[in-house]
């Protein structure tokens, strides 16, 4: 897997490593290591991050995740002819913690 752009879903959320480190339940150090790219994060930490709204593209990078994105959306469309009440994101989101429930 590529590099998440912690800083990219920081920023869109408004969010400090501190707060983050705190939702995550680490040490704002663990955070500033996730960052830097000097350690994973661990695979519970994944589906928060995802329940927390990081998109396909920040968890996967650009390529990837825009391909995600798109058969998530696809999944859901051909399951359900169409979106009701759920914004996009929100299908997104709740693709994205399906898949990782199948990891």
């Amino acid at each position: 897997m590529s590099k998440i752009d912690f800083l990219n879903f920081m920023n869109r959320r408004r969010i400090s490593q501190v707060e983050l480190a705190e939702v995550l339940g680490v040490r704002q150090s663990a955070v500033s290591q996730y960052v830097s790219g000097k350690s994973g994060v661990v695979f519970d930490k994944v589906e928060k991050l995802v329940e927390l709204g990081i998109t396909p593209e920040e968890l996967f990078g650009e390529t990837i995740g825009k391909k995600m994105r798109e058969a998530i959306i696809k999944d859901y469309l051909s399951k359900s002819g169409e979106i009701k009440e759920q914004s996009p994101l929100e299908v997104v989101k709740e693709g994205l913690i399906e898949i990782l429930k199948r990891i």
